[in-house]
């Protein structure tokens, strides 16, 4: 993917009275500009690491895996937005669009999307879908993925912490390749069918298989893993590239997170990688191996996080087994999303359901989202409402 194929989707936008503004790749010499940029919007709480780590933020600019476009005026840089492709998976994600206060009447963010959009998508063929997530700290992100064509899928309820604990919302834009790829009739709990009816409702799908599984495993006595901690980001890079996923961990996708997290047990017969952020308190289950059941490693590893001061965790599984999907909620994470045409096997794209926990208390009360990202909101705090309060008191009647 050379960089090349950018540069000639750049764009010239005339202002009236005022300098011309260049939409063009981004540049190693614009580093420091770009960094002021998110500052003046941001202050200093901004977390992605390839826009504060100047070493990551360099690959990434002469990287042909990324395109980083930036919107120039007068010699300032003025917005900024990135995608990163993985061609072998056939996704790319959407991250960072950010434009200065007075410059936001020109729709930058999503010229600058459609513009790399149309590039990956209809002239160079790269991928089958485009995924993005988008704040709720107002209403403008969630607009603009929906006058591209992005359909609403779910949302991440205290995921990110910038000045506060935030929740944010996923989107994505599918091809018609995606589609035609996708296998279909996922077998889900009836849990999980609200998000899916939430998706069906902007695309046609079928009608999903309901799994009832009435086997309640909060009675099982559950096995303690002691798990030593291993920080060494370059050390868990190496050794997850090494390691072959197995047991449930190949049923889980969540591509462009590297690990810098290792959970091992003295035996080594469980490791779990993680890609976390001590500065906003997230973090997200990238693969491993094992032979205990999900349940258990996912309770085990909340655990971890939650005396590490974490506040969130998330993982994405299959949507074809929901003896996987149960175990998970019995670990009580949760289901807030849908996300069909997600991973790509063989010559297939398969639906995936978004699970997550928090540790801290829900506060929804900044939030601004439009109706069916509502929905979402409303189906996930429904079952964290009866997973952690009506459970409670079902759980007292039971003992008298």
């Amino acid at each position: 993917m050379p960089n090349s194929a950018v540069k000639k989707a750049e764009k010239i936008i005339r202002t009236k009275g005022k300098p011309n503004i260049i939409i063009r790749l981004a540049k190693v010499s614009d580093m420091r500009r770009i960094q002021m940029m998110y500052a003046e919007v941001y202050g200093v709480n901004y977390s992605i690491p390839l826009i504060i780590d100047k070493d990551l933020m360099r690959f990434a600019i002469e990287s042909d895996q990324y395109y980083w476009l930036v919107a120039e005026s007068n010699l300032r840089i003025i917005a900024s937005l990135v995608y990163v492709v993985d061609e072998n998976r056939r996704v790319s994600k959407a991250f960072g669009a950010v434009v200065s206060r007075e410059y936001r009447e020109h729709d930058l963010a999503q010229t600058m999307m459609k513009l790399t959009l149309d590039n990956i998508t209809k002239k160079k063929d790269l991928v089958d879908l485009i995924y993005a997530t988008t704040r709720t700290t107002n209403l403008a992100p969630q607009r603009l993925t929906a006058n591209l064509g992005f359909l609403k899928l779910g949302v991440f309820p205290n995921t990110h912490k910038v000045y506060e604990n935030e929740t944010h919302c996923l989107t994505a834009y599918f091809t018609e390749n995606a589609w035609k790829k996708r296998k279909k009739t996922p077998v889900i709990l009836k849990q999980i069918l609200p998000f899916y009816q939430l998706v069906q409702k902007q695309r046609e799908l079928e009608e999903p298989i309901i799994k009832e599984i009435k086997k309640d495993l909060s009675e099982e006595k559950k096995k303690n893993l002691e798990f030593e901690i291993i920080k060494a980001p370059n050390f868990v890079k190496d050794r997850f590239s090494k390691t072959k996923s197995t047991n449930f961990f190949r049923r889980m996708f969540m591509p462009f997170h590297e690990p810098n997290l290792l959970f091992i047990t003295h035996d080594q017969s469980t490791e779990v990688y993680l890609s976390y952020s001590e500065k906003d308190k997230y973090s997200v289950i990238l693969g491993g191996h094992t032979n205990e059941k999900v349940d258990v490693v996912l309770e085990n590893v909340s655990r971890v996080l939650n005396n590490m001061n974490m506040a969130y965790v998330e993982v994405v599984l299959d949507a074809y087994e929901p003896e996987l999907q149960h175990r998970a909620m019995m670990a009580r994470y949760i289901p807030s999303g849908y996300f069909p045409c997600a991973k790509k096997i063989g010559d297939k794209r398969h639906d995936c359901v978004v699970f997550s926990r928090t540790f801290e208390a829900l506060d929804l009360s900044n939030v601004k989202v439009t109706s069916v990202y509502k929905n979402f909101l409303q189906e996930y705090v429904r079952l964290w409402e009866k997973m952690y309060i009506s459970s409670a008191f079902e759980n007292e009647e039971r003992k008298k």
